[in-house]
């Protein structure tokens, strides 16, 4: 085949490998008693909350989801959690108190998403970020046989710094605003709602002047959107601290990557027949660096 019919080739094949690329999944779903689901704290409480599809091939069907994420925002501290992992939380509650059940939960309780995913484990779906004025703090669950690594850290917030642009569309209703950044060795488009007077969005973002209702990176390996804008009196939950030893975000970042990249040699898992681990998968970390 001719070389420059081959250089195409790969290419295209590289901008549609990009196009259709998605946040690596790996891992299994950690046990709840080792999260604290049912030791939880009411630290606040939010009169509205927006929920957000992670990386939907359908934005109209749940099911599409890799998650679906909801920032909560009261007086003192905004939080932004899994809303799938929430209700399944309560269904394993309800469950125990109806059948009496001492023991762990069964993890089968799963509500929503794609169902090829409800056994598997992602640092965006078990992490919660609880922001107290300027600073941010991660509650980091990692996945099963890994959870004693299970740890928490702060840092500064907001750090990105955007750049407005003059380009807008419409969300919800809501007329955004264009903008744009690079945090930790990726490039962002935001798409945010001055009438809507909420400084954040989902996961780390925020730092524009309203709600970020849409967010993805320039490859759009990893994207946001707002479903909803919900008012009424909602708890904003933490996780207790003991179950969550002080770290650092280099430090978790570091085994987050090295549990998505490589999950069976970081657990130290050992097949029965001899067969080797498999090797280590492709992996795009939302944070570079």
């Amino acid at each position: 085949m001719n070389k420059k019919i081959i250089t195409i080739i790969i290419a295209l094949a590289a901008v549609c490998g990009g196009a259709n690329a998605q946040p690596k999944v790996n891992g299994r779903v950690p046990t709840r008693e080792k999260r604290g689901y049912d030791k939880q704290i009411v630290i606040d409480t939010a009169n509205v909350r927006i929920l957000y599809a992670l990386n939907a091939k359908d934005i109209k069907d749940e099911d599409t989801y890799i998650d679906l994420g909801k920032l909560e925002v009261g007086r003192r501290v905004s939080k932004y959690s899994s809303e799938f992992v929430d209700l399944s939380d309560v269904e394993a509650v309800k469950w125990k108190k109806e059948t009496g059940h001492t023991g762990y939960v069964p993890k089968s309780f799963w509500m929503g998403g794609r169902p090829e995913l409800h056994e598997n484990w992602s640092e965006l779906v078990f992490s919660d970020y609880i922001i107290r004025g300027n600073q941010l703090k991660e509650y980091a669950c990692f996945p099963l046989w890994a959870e004693r690594e299970n740890s928490s850290y702060t840092e500064p917030w907001p750090l990105m710094r955007w750049t407005l642009a003059d380009e807008q569309q419409t969300i919800l209703g809501h007329r955004c605003q264009k903008a744009t950044c690079q945090f930790r060795g990726r490039d962002f488009v935001a798409w945010f709602a001055a009438d809507v007077p909420i400084k954040g969005g989902p996961w780390k973002f925020g730092g524009l002047p309203g709600c970020i209702l849409k967010v993805y990176d320039v490859q759009k390996i990893y994207v946001w959107e707002a479903v909803a804008i919900e008012r009424g009196t909602y708890q904003i939950m933490q996780y207790p601290d003991k179950l969550y030893p002080k770290s650092t975000r280099k430090s978790v970042w570091q085994r987050q990557k090295k549990y998505t990249e490589d999950y069976l040699n970081a657990i130290g898992w050992t097949s029965l027949e001899g067969r080797p681990t498999p090797p280590k998968v492709p992996f795009e970390p939302l944070e570079k660096e």
